[in-house]
């Protein structure tokens, strides 16, 4: 069975540094995708060859989303030193530089190795981030976007229930994994989003007021999608989450097969 990464978050609360990741990931992955999981570590600091280790035993990566918006520092796409991240650099749903700097080297690596990549949420913006992409820092402060934001006055998981439409561009990846363009129905839970498309990327699915709601990485020649809603919350209901993660998991099946032939002829 395909072995896939699945990003994980730091979580420092009370003094104590957790590394945490929302289980319905797993689940979705497990049920849909068919995959086994790792769960891969936030750094502290700079480990480039053990994250190349770690990367060549995997079969697909996940970026997942999180409460945390991407910080520039350390997230970039040469490989100049960073700063080591500090506990005073994290701020609880709105910083979290440990993720930044584990992403900022296990993501252009999976991209060498050719890995399956689904990125969710966040994960579409650390995408066009290191492709050079750029990002609003708040959507919500222009007023001609819509509101991406959860309605916080909800039950937590009807925040999670669709909310606006996204036309997915005809030709694309997307479409074709989907067997059709047009539109569907997405949830919407972010501050932050895609203002520049990077030169990198495609764009995969628009939301009404223009924001690009999917990418994909140009000339991947495998599944390398990143989506800003989040298609595993009600995933069991919801047949465009379903073949999203089918498809993901294909790929890492695919990958895995070509993977173990390699390495019977070494």
């Amino acid at each position: 069975m395909p072995l896939v990464g699945v990003t994980a978050n730091r979580l420092i609360d009370d003094g104590d540094q957790r590394e945490w990741v929302r289980r319905r990931y797993i689940d979705a992955l497990e049920a849909y995708a068919k995959v086994e999981i790792v769960v891969l570590p936030t750094r502290s600091i700079e480990d480039k060859n053990g994250i190349w280790r770690l990367v060549s035993r995997l079969d697909g990566l996940v970026l997942t989303g999180d409460e945390s918006n991407i910080d520039p520092e350390y997230f970039v796409r040469s490989n100049t030193p960073r700063p080591a991240p500090t506990e005073g650099a994290y701020r609880r749903a709105e910083r979290d530089p440990f993720r930044d700097m584990m992403v900022s080297f296990v993501l252009p690596a999976a991209l060498q190795k050719g890995l399956p990549i689904l990125g969710i949420c966040r994960g579409l913006q650390e995408l066009n981030v290191f492709f050079g992409g750029e990002l609003y820092e708040n959507i919500s402060a222009d007023r001609n976007m819509l509101c991406h934001k959860e309605d916080l006055s909800l039950p937590r998981d009807r925040q999670y229930d669709p909310v606006h439409e996204v036309s997915v561009q005809s030709g694309g990846m997307l479409a074709r994994i989907l067997g059709s363009s047009g539109p569907i129905l997405v949830n919407s839970l972010h501050s932050q989003g895609i203002r520049w498309l990077a030169s990198g990327l495609n764009c995969e699915a628009v939301a009404p007021d223009g924001l690009i709601e999917a990418a994909s990485v140009s000339n991947a020649g495998t599944f390398q999608v990143g989506v800003q809603w989040h298609p595993e919350w009600h995933i069991a209901d919801d047949a465009v989450s379903k073949m999203l993660f089918a498809a993901f998991g294909k790929a890492c099946s695919d990958f895995e097969s070509k993977r173990l032939i390699a390495d019977r002829a070494e």
